[in-house]
């Protein structure tokens, strides 16, 4: 390929996280401001991870539903078919409530962490027509966090903070751009996996390192290596670019189907996409 072709055809997918990284830190900066002469509360400034989240929320409430328009492979198809009981972790504000089918859906519950999100979230979820059955958690996806919320919201029997519950309550768990950012991904998808009904599916779209050794490139690993240098994960929340996703889900337990297809591989952030079927 010729160098101006090749030029044309890879360094604008390679940049264009920078674009992201741009907007992520004018809404840390407007945060920051925000903190000082609006609320007048400047020691919240030494909170750095409050800080860090709370630009974040930010940058989500006034770019992600831009942000949610274009989706990887085959998303919309994958997250139509949902039924059931379903549980979505990290639907931010809800951006994406309005792909799945309200009709086919008995009970959504949303892990969501981030509380300056809810009040859209539970609005977007008005506008796909969930009404009373969706359920918005103030919660992580990790075992930990996830577990006590689930029992107080009623669906779990019996209750724990080290990731032990009933297993077999969900029909569906949907893992959509959210484990780039829990805290300890192994256990966290354990414990998801430990939540599915046997035979229950697990919709996957997530972000992932770059397979450079097989599919991907070695400037696209690069390139994400780059990133994480300057700030990507301090900047989106504690997003990482690097992570072995689809290592963690085939380690979780026993699948009768596993499904997934890299969409972008030679990009700086490729993706996963797919859907997990739990062994019966």
């Amino acid at each position: 390929m010729a160098p101006p072709a090749w030029i044309a055809d890879n360094i604008p997918t390679l940049l264009r996280p920078l674009l992201l990284m741009a907007i992520a830190t004018y809404h840390f900066i407007m945060t920051i401001l925000e903190i000082i002469f609006v609320e007048r509360q400047p020691a919240k400034l030494f909170d750095i991870t409050g800080l860090r989240f709370k630009a974040f929320a930010r940058l989500w409430t006034y770019n992600g539903e831009a942000m949610s328009v274009e989706m990887p492979g085959p998303f919309d198809e994958l997250v139509s078919k949902c039924q059931g009981v379903v549980l979505d972790i990290g639907p931010g504000s809800g951006e994406l409530l309005k792909r799945f089918n309200a009709q086919h859906i008995s009970a959504m519950y949303g892990a969501e962490p981030a509380t300056p999100l809810h009040p859209k979230l539970i609005k977007n979820a008005e506008k796909a027509g969930f009404g009373g059955k969706y359920h918005a958690l103030i919660c992580g996806g990790e075992p930990e966090s996830l577990i006590p919320a689930l029992y107080k919201s009623g669906i779990l029997g019996q209750s724990g903070t080290g990731g032990t519950a009933e297993s077999g309550v969900f029909d569906e768990i949907c893992c959509l751009r959210v484990l780039c950012g829990v805290p300890h991904p192994q256990q966290t998808i354990k414990g998801l996996y430990a939540l599915l009904k046997p035979g229950g599916r697990m919709v996957i779209c997530e972000h992932v390192v770059n397979p450079w050794r097989t599919e991907g490139s070695m400037l696209g690993r690069l390139v994400q290596f780059l990133y994480t240098i300057i700030g990507w994960p301090f900047l989106m929340g504690g997003c990482e670019l690097q992570r072995h996703t689809p290592e963690f889900l085939r380690e979780a337990g026993e699948w009768e189907k596993f499904d997934l297809e890299y969409v972008g591989p030679k990009e700086a952030v490729p993706f996963v996409v797919g859907e997990l079927i739990k062994k019966a």
